[in-house]
């Protein structure tokens, strides 16, 4: 059991230390502004891109830690956190982006979760 629950906290510190520093980068670049809307298509599809890139290598790096047998329902439990706390995050934001970025953005965090859990646990 502790080492599910550890697969899950690493998923989501990992996903979200991640999508920060990106978000750093970004900013740092001039290529967003921390604070103001976002909306250029090209960025918006790249930030999709990326987020559902961290939710293949966040599922897969819980299916690792957890193991096998059980690996998949740590996965599943990540999906089911980064999907509660990206329903907030994208709350929060809603107004900065168009809403289907956001559908989209949410609509792919538990699939892609669980695509990179399957890669990891049936390999």
């Amino acid at each position: 059991m502790g080492r599910k629950i550890g697969a899950v906290v690493v998923g989501v510190v990992l996903w979200g230390v991640l999508w920060n520093g990106g978000n750093a980068v970004l900013g740092s670049t001039g290529i967003i502004t921390v604070g103001e809307p976002i909306t250029g298509v090209g960025v918006l599809l790249g930030l999709i891109a990326y987020s559902a890139a961290l939710s293949v290598l966040a599922g897969w790096s819980a299916a690792a830690i957890a193991g096998v047998p059980g690996a998949m329902g740590a996965v599943r439990a990540l999906a089911g956190v980064n999907l509660a706390i990206g329903i907030v995050v994208e709350a929060m934001y809603w107004s900065l982006m168009p809403a289907w970025y956001h559908i989209v953005f949410l609509a792919l965090v538990v699939p892609m979760t669980l695509i990179g859990g399957r890669m990891k646990a049936e390999a």
